[in-house]
């Protein structure tokens, strides 16, 4: 489970795992609405709440490098170690 908190809209996201041999692979996705997720100093409850997505991919986890979160259009938000 992937809790996604301060993220910003409206955005189209993917989480990928990254294989030590450089294989990736798309693990979920999520879209974020104009107010967000996980906004601190919201003005809405909706927008203060966290995201949680679920996902899976087919490498087993010894093989996994890094994981990166990417917009729809490249850009890659963050990278961390898997």
């Amino acid at each position: 489970v992937l809790q996604l908190k301060n993220v910003t809209g409206p955005q189209k996201c993917s989480l990928i795992a990254v294989g030590k041999n450089g294989e990736r692979e798309t693990v979920t996705s999520w879209s974020v609405p104009n107010w967000g997720y996980g906004i601190a100093n919201a003005k809405t409850e909706e927008a203060k709440q966290p995201l949680y997505v679920h996902g899976g991919a087919a490498f087993d986890p010894n093989q996994i490098d890094h994981f990166e979160v990417m917009t729809f259009d490249g850009k890659k938000l963050v990278e961390v170690d898997a």
